[in-house]
Parts: C-alpha cells; structure tokens; sequence
C-alpha cells in the first residue's frame, strides 16, 4: 500500500524555487519573441543596413528571423545532449545552478544587444538561453522525483510543466504593445525573465540536493541519509526508500554511458516510451498552435483582433489546466491518464482538421474550431502535457536515468524544431489536412501506451524496470 509521505518545507521550497526559477523563464523564452515580431524584424533590418550597409529583401529577412526564432531550438537541442553528463557530474541542484548561469548570461545579451546595434549578439543570446532550457527540461523534472517520496512522484514530476505554461502566459502579458512589447522596449522584454531568476535563486543553497544522487553515484551514503531525513521530515518510514537505493547502488554501474543505455535489451522499452512520449508531445500538435495559434485562427476565419484575443485565451486555458496536473497526478494512474488524454487529443485534432477545412462551406464550423482547439488543450494537459517530462525518472533507475532524459529531451526537442519549421510549409501545401498528421500520432501513442506503458504511480522504479525488461514482448497488465 502507497504511504503518504510528508509535505516538509525543505520539499515544498526546493520543489517551487526550482520552478520559479527555472522553468517559468524557460516557458518565458519560448513564448516572449511572438508578439514583438514586428519591431524587431525592422531593428534587424535597419541594424545591418547601418552597420554592414546590407539591404534584405523580404525573403532574406523571413530567412533571419526564422534563424532567430529556431536558434533556440538549436540550443535546446544541445543543451539536451549535456544535460546528462552535467546532471552527474555537478548533481541534479548543480544542474539547475548552470542553467541559471547560462539564462543570465543570455539576459545580459539581450538587454545588450539593442543598446551595441548587433544582431549577432541576438542571436547568440537566443542559442544560449536555449542551452540552458536544454538543460531545465531534463535535470529539473530528475530533480524533482529524486527529492520526493514515492506518493509525491507524480505532483512534484509535473511542477515543471505548470511552470512551463505559466511562463508562456507571462510572457503573452509582457509582450502586449501596451507594456515591453513595443518598440522601444522589447529588448527589455526578452529579459525580464530575470525577475523570477533573482528571487528563486538567491536562497540556492538552502534547496536539498537529490539524495538518490548522492547515495547511488557519488556514493556518499551518510551525506544521503541525512538529506533523505530532512525531506522527509525524520528518520521513520524510510526502510523502503533506503532498501530501492541500495538495491541500485549494489549495481555495477553507478553511472551508464549512452552506449550502454542504447545497447541493453532490457532498456529498449523504456527507451521507445519515453522518446515516443517526449516525440508525442510535440507532435500531437501542442507545439503548432503555441507557434502559430493566431495564424490558425486566421486561417479558419477569425478576424486578427479576434485571432490575437483567442491566443491569449489559449494560453489561459492551458494554464488553468496545467494546474491541475499535480492533482492529477497524484490520485489517478499514469495509464488512465494518458489513455484519456491521447484518445481525446487525436479525435479532437480529427474534429479540428475537418471544422478548419470546410469552415468556408458552413460558418458556424468556425466556432467548431475554436471549441476542438481549446478541448484539446484540456486533453493536452491531462497527461501528454506534465506526464513525458518525468515518466522517465519512473521508467528508469538511476545508473542509467541521466542519460536517458537526456536523449529523450533531445527527441523532444528536435521534434519541437521539426514542426516549427515544417508546419507553415505543410499548411501551405495540404492546408488543414495537416492536422490529420497530429491525430494519427495521437492514436499511435494511445496504442504504445495500451499494449505497453506500465502503471508507475506508486510503485518503486525497480518494479518498473522488470514489467518492461522484455522489449516487446513485455507484458505489463
């Protein structure tokens, strides 16, 4: 039976200082650059004509500002790639301090780069802030799951999507024309992230460093035990918490290389679920309508203020939802949720295809897009949205966990550059058809998850780790 651990401060503080700090300004950086587009396509232009008298043509500045925009992704990428060798090397509180040094480093080039005239600066800022987001979304959510308890897995897993969608909202506010989105501001706009980063990280060395880190690959075991008390709130009830931790650290790895990881049968499950979770995520059509949501609207007939007012409400309703997703993860399966979810998600994603491209015949097929659209996003967010962020660290134990997050991540967000780029295409060549692309992934998910996700909700990583040892043939009802 799954006994209630306790909510101690040292949990609850390390757990909301780590979002705050981290994800918030990573969720910021994706959503900031939207709304000030124009101005800073002209800056852009009108910079290199003073500095380098090179006049772009339309095309040529579409071609930069693409650059801009997916230089981040770049980024991401990358810093997706390191996340793991730096989450064992420095440890999971150490990981979240370099990624903070990278964001402040990025700010201080953003609130550069206007006052030194150079767009080259801009984009090194970009690709360095999407380094260090690399890093947030595969050492944070590890972070968060090896300070908790088995009952808080699933709350604290999914913090660092809540503080992903907060800051995507945040930075929909602080983008309008009327506050830093304007053109005299937006450089102050694309760093004011730093706000969230001063106050969460300032108290840094009061937040707990992952036990499971300590004890399994610095091996540092009295160290462990300690932390493990003061999360806990006392030294009772943690036989079992100790018991998985010694199991995993009587392994003759307490590290693995990618190699390793890539080479052992026993992890090719695990393996195909969490990249097809970090895949899905993105390729269910989540990253499209964040990218492009006024677009989309436009596109199925909406005004552009009534376009620009439904990306706002978007970006709500996500949020709202989102906040849902610690309670949802606490008391409900893994499974039932992401059956749910991605069921839901691929026919609403079928329902928006079909309303989107025959709107033109019935009008009031317009209003049947905005509802799929904003159902999906309530379906989005009851698994596809906070579950791919931490299933990993459920999936897999911790010799091998660093460096499957981190390829997972990579997944995720070479999957989140695919459908930034190709998307206007593909919606230029089959239009709205190209949502039908997001359903059938839907649905695919779905059945990976039927025939082969395991319930990890409660139930310790090493018990996990054998329902899914068989590759394929692993039978985990």
């Amino acid at each position: 039976m799954e006994q209630k651990a306790k909510w101690t401060p040292l949990v609850v503080w390390s757990t909301v200082g780590s979002t705050m700090g981290a994800a918030v300004p990573c969720g910021y950086c994706m959503a900031i650059i939207n709304n000030p587009a124009v101005h800073m396509r002209a800056w852009c232009a009108e910079t290199l004509l003073l500095r380098y008298q090179l006049v772009l043509t339309p095309r040529q500045l579409e071609t930069l500002w693409a650059l801009i925009v997916s230089i981040y992704l770049i980024g991401g990428i990358l810093g997706s790639a390191c996340a793991g060798w730096a989450a064992n090397r420095f440890g999971r509180r150490g990981c979240f301090l370099l990624s903070g040094s990278l964001l402040l480093l990025a700010a201080l080039g953003f609130v550069s780069c206007r006052w030194l005239q150079s767009v080259e600066l801009l984009l090194l800022s970009r690709f360095i802030v999407g380094f260090g987001a690399g890093l947030i979304t595969t050492g944070v959510p590890m972070y968060h799951t090896e300070i908790a308890a088995t009952s808080q897995r699933g709350a604290l897993g999914s913090a660092c999507s809540v503080g992903y969608c907060s800051g995507v909202v945040v930075a929909q506010i602080c983008s309008m024309e009327s506050l830093l989105g304007s053109e005299d501001h937006w450089h102050l706009a694309l760093s004011f992230y730093v706000v969230f980063m001063a106050i969460c990280y300032a108290p840094y060395r009061f937040y707990a460093e992952s036990p499971k880190w300590l004890f399994i690959v610095k091996r540092r075991q009295e160290e462990a035990l300690q932390m493990l008390e003061r999360l806990r709130g006392g030294d009772s009830g943690l036989d079992l918490e100790l018991q998985s931790m010694e199991q995993e650290a009587a392994s003759k790895y307490s590290t693995r290389s990618l190699g390793d990881v890539l080479t052992d049968p026993k992890l090719l499950m695990p393996l195909i679920l969490f990249c097809s979770y970090q895949a899905g995520q993105q390729l269910t059509g989540c990253s499209a309508i964040f990218y492009y949501s006024v677009f989309i609207f436009r596109s199925s007939g909406s005004s552009a203020s009534v376009a620009e007012l439904l990306s706002l409400c978007a970006g709500n309703v996500n949020l709202a939802t989102a906040l849902l997703g610690p309670w949802l993860m606490a008391r409900f399966n893994r499974r039932t949720l992401m059956l749910i979810s991605t069921s839901c998600c691929a026919l609403l994603m079928f329902g928006f295809c079909l309303c989107a491209e025959f709107g033109h015949l019935l009008h009031w097929l317009i209003y049947g897009t905005v509802a799929c659209l904003f159902l999906y996003l309530i379906a989005f967010q009851l698994a596809l949205g906070p579950m791919p962020p931490f299933i990993g660290s459920e999936l897999f134990e911790v010799s091998s966990r660093s460096v499957a997050n981190s390829l997972g991540n990579q997944v995720g967000w070479s999957c989140n550059f695919i459908v930034g780029f190709l998307f206007p295409v593909m919606h230029s060549l089959i239009g709205s058809w190209i949502f039908l692309c997001f359903s059938i992934f839907g649905w695919l998910l779905f059945l990976l998850t039927k025939f082969y996700l395991p319930e990890t909700r409660g139930v310790e990583v090493s018990v996990v780790a054998k329902l899914t040892s068989h590759g394929f043939r692993s039978k985990v009802l």
